[in-house]
């Protein structure tokens, strides 16, 4: 489990990892699976199905775990455009892949995951996510039927009430934050909110959402669900876009992508075999260990010692943070060359703004040039248009030879 999850789904995947277990005897902090002991000093089997990792030094996990690695992801924070660790596969590399490798194929939650794991030369496949195995919730005839619309986005959303006007069916906005950081609510508290969470969607007319453990939740229990989502493909989604209904939002939004939520289409088949083998591994794996005995040295995947292990650590965090060094070289650099480009350019606007004042200022002068001109004209004009100049010039013209008469 994720224990200061701010996502609903983390505890979602959690509920699912349990609920194929014949008992459960302990839950795991993911992010501190390194100093987990058990209570009688034999080692746990364990249903290791998560997001490896935001503190990617507390790996590999305790002898006291005997893993079944099915339905993980890994997260380049980069690529998924988040902010988070310098630390990308260092933390996979040397007896990290060692370790991963002891523990047989791993199974991977989504196509990226595995390609990376593979680059890495690590055994892996695509195992699908742990959430396809969850069972159908009790259904509930609810008074009205409604749809439940998940974090989509405004447009989106009204798009989908759009559809609902006319109807008797209702729409209710719902979203995965919840925040357990800091938080003393027991696995059972929990768990009883997911259930809360799981039967909203099980009992609605269809879902509509941008999160993958909603989709994938409704998938396995058979409500209709849409995937609205412009994210990547190939970072987390993959292969889930072509096993669902999908759009990118602005064609929903648009009415181009049809999907009806008042008539949603039922969903695709695709999840089944992966859900089915994801059954089985599981509960083979619990068949496996429910009565086998030993110490962590014994049943550890891979056998090291403390100086081994310290030794990998030191070495793949100076590779991680000297990797990092030149990165953040690389971008002082370039901070350095863009506050030089922002300094030219301010000096350069600065000119500009010198002569567009100058050159306002001269406008400005000749404007009251102009009015002045403008004045003595018309004052001018009304001295020539008085009759008594206009009986002086002609009585002056008279006397004059053509080229010498005053002309108005």
């Amino acid at each position: 489990m994720h224990k200061n999850t701010q996502n609903i789904g983390d505890d979602i995947q959690a509920y699912a990892a349990a609920n194929l277990l014949p008992e459960v005897s302990y839950f795991l902090d993911r992010e501190n699976l390194d100093s987990f002991v058990t209570d009688d000093g034999e080692p746990a089997a364990v249903i290791m199905s998560a997001w490896y990792m935001w503190h990617k030094w507390n790996w590999p996990p305790s002898k006291y775990i005997v893993p079944l690695f099915t339905g993980i992801h890994y997260t380049d924070n980069a690529k998924a455009k988040q902010d988070g660790s310098p630390v990308t596969t260092e933390f996979l590399t040397g007896l990290s892949r060692d370790y991963l490798n002891a523990c047989g194929g791993i199974g991977c939650r989504d196509l990226f995951t595995q390609r990376t794991l593979e680059s890495l030369g690590i055994n892996c496949y695509f195992s699908g996510c742990i959430t396809l195995t969850l069972p159908e919730q009790p259904r509930i005839k609810p008074k009205k039927e409604y749809v439940v619309t998940v974090e989509i986005g405004e447009p989106s959303t009204e798009a989908v009430k759009k559809q609902l006007e006319g109807t008797d069916i209702e729409h209710i906005e719902f979203n995965h934050y919840k925040d357990y950081r800091g938080s003393t609510a027991t696995w059972e508290e929990r768990i009883a909110y997911v259930k809360e969470v799981l039967s909203l969607y099980q009992n609605a007319k269809c879902v509509v959402t941008r999160r993958l453990h909603v989709a994938l939740p409704c998938l396995a229990m058979g409500v209709p669900v849409l995937l609205l989502n412009n994210e990547p493909c190939g970072i987390r989604f993959e292969p889930y876009y072509s096993w669902l209904h999908f759009s990118r939002r602005e064609p929903f939004i648009s009415g181009e992508f049809k999907y009806d939520v008042t008539n949603p289409p039922p969903n695709k088949p695709d999840y089944l075999p992966y859900r089915e083998a994801l059954i089985r591994q599981v509960k083979e794996f619990a068949e496996k260990y429910k009565d086998v005995h030993g110490t962590p040295e014994e049943l550890c995947p891979l056998n090291y010692d403390e100086n081994e292990l310290i030794k990998w650590r030191h070495d793949a965090m100076r590779t991680a943070m000297n990797n990092w060094f030149e990165v953040t070289r690389r971008d002082i650099h370039k901070i350095r060359d863009l506050d030089k480009k922002l300094k030219k350019a301010g000096e350069k606007i600065a000119e500009l703004e010198a002569k567009l004042k100058a050159e306002r200022e001269r406008a400005s002068r000749a404007e009251r040039e102009r009015s002045e001109y403008r004045k003595e004209n018309e004052h001018l004009k009304k001295i020539v248009g008085c009759k008594c100049v206009k009986y002086s010039i002609a009585a002056r013209n008279a006397f004059f030879p053509e080229n010498k008469k005053i002309k108005v």
